[in-house]
């Protein structure tokens, strides 16, 4: 006869515990075995207590998980002492009225840094007055509290803001929610600014005599008869071919120039061949490709020439001229003229705030608050202006004065015929010469031509 072993009789067990911030007290309970008795509620109240748990104890909780744990014959696990949860806080979200992936995207450069007009997204487009984007504004969450005594706080995890600004072009409302094109341009991040690139993009061909604000950015071609001066950069993704073109900024041809007068302040960048044009710039004339011929006509970079090939072996003259700034006078003319305007402007604004200067807030009229308010923003854009000008005429009378570093680099081949002036010395290339960097030493009365490879 065969004796069943009896199971043995175990009393049923229990841990309380805190997490991880003491808002919650956990309950494990293990079951009996055999005819042990169950868990106590009264002995899990009293241990919560000795913890020091000072509130929200729930002994329907306790009696629960107790019973669960019974009937299961298995450990069960829940929280039977709750305090104050924190309420973890929430991110700010930027909405934004164009394509995000676009606005997030860096603006497209070319190899001096500046920018590749016409490789921008149109996406990122908008016109002045349009809303750029709003934010919903971060939730910064709410603190919790232990259950221990004495309370102690827990402090939540805020949300994040938005950290969005407005940047040039950009205007944001009074609570930053809301941000609007000043101008029309391409949209583009700065860091946290959030900035309008001012352009005008033209689709098709350009004639007669047109003005632009700010930059332009053609897919077309510039025509026979065109005088068209830009007061930014300007990007000319067909041809140029018996124009003008005058330039406040970069100059970037992506399809070449024919016969053409253009100026520019900044560089003027090449991704084609030129021929038979006068270029002109207080920069640099860069070309961008291997192919790039400069083929005729004359070239003046005050600050030098990066060119693939100059000239042909047909002896076609072409004058090449690096240290001259043949577009200072002019430019400092135009400085002159605008900073006589900025300085009338700015007179006659602090004429106009004089009548409120002994008026306190609190006897102004809202229409008269936010007139004073306007007037003084915009003196504030004179002055920002005004300083501007200053800059730019020292740093142009300090070009004048300064001695000539300028230099020619011709990475292909130069031909005979060309003339090369750095200053005022020149030198007539009379043989054909491969990888040369014309330039003139410092105390020389001559120009110099050595190999690139060699210093």
């Amino acid at each position: 006869m065969s004796i069943i072993p009896q199971r043995a009789s175990v009393d049923g067990n229990f841990w309380v515990f805190f997490n991880e911030d003491k808002t919650q007290a956990i309950l494990l309970v293990t079951p009996p075995q055999g005819d042990g008795n169950p868990v106590r509620t009264a002995d899990v109240v009293k241990a919560l207590k000795e913890m020091g748990v000072a509130y929200g104890i729930d002994e329907q909780a306790i009696r629960d998980t107790i019973e669960r744990a019974t009937n299961m014959a298995t450990k069960v696990q829940a929280v039977v002492a709750q305090g104050v949860l924190p309420i973890h806080g929430t991110d700010a979200k930027v909405n934004y009225r164009l394509s995000e992936e676009a606005v997030l995207r860096p603006l497209p450069l070319l190899p001096d840094g500046s920018i590749d007009y016409l490789q921008i997204d149109p996406a990122r487009y908008i016109q002045a007055g349009q809303l750029i984007a709003t934010v919903v504004p971060a939730n910064h969450g709410r603190p919790g509290r232990t259950i221990t005594f004495p309370p102690q706080t827990v402090h939540q995890r805020p949300g994040r803001d938005a950290n969005l600004r407005a940047g040039e072009g950009v205007i944001a409302s009074d609570d930053n929610l809301q941000f609007t094109a000043e101008k029309s341009g391409y949209v583009y991040l700065s860091g946290d600014k959030l900035c309008v690139l001012p352009a005008q993009p033209l689709q098709g061909d350009l004639q007669g005599a047109q003005q632009f604000p700010h930059a332009l950015v053609l897919s077309g071609n510039l025509l026979p008869g065109a005088q068209v001066r830009v007061y930014g950069d300007a990007a000319i993704g067909g041809r140029c071919e018996g124009a003008s073109l005058n330039v406040r900024g970069t100059c970037y041809l992506h399809s070449g120039a024919q016969r053409s007068d253009i100026a520019a302040d900044g560089n003027i960048l090449l991704r084609a061949s030129v021929s038979d044009c006068t270029l002109s710039t207080r920069r640099r004339v860069i070309a961008l490709k291997e192919d790039v011929q400069i083929v005729g006509g004359r070239i003046v970079a005050f600050e030098g020439v990066e060119a693939y090939t100059i000239g042909t072996p047909s002896w076609i003259p072409t004058e090449v001229v690096a240290g001259v700034d043949t577009l200072g006078d002019e430019r400092l003319f135009e400085i002159a003229e605008e900073i006589r305007q900025c300085e009338d402007n700015i007179q006659k604004i602090n004429t106009a705030l004089r009548p409120f200067a002994s008026v306190t807030a609190e006897v102004t009229s809202p229409e008269k608050k936010e007139a004073v308010q306007r007037l003084i923003a915009h003196r504030r854009r004179l002055e920002a202006r005004l300083k501007e000008l200053q800059h730019e005429k020292r740093t142009i009378t300090i070009q004048v004065n300064a001695p000539i570093r300028a230099e020619v680099v011709v990475m292909g081949t130069v031909y005979p015929g060309v003339k090369v002036t750095i200053g005022k010395h020149s030198y007539l290339v009379e043989a054909e010469m491969q990888a040369v960097r014309f330039f003139v030493a410092r105390g020389e009365s001559h120009v110099q031509v050595r190999p690139l490879n060699k210093l």
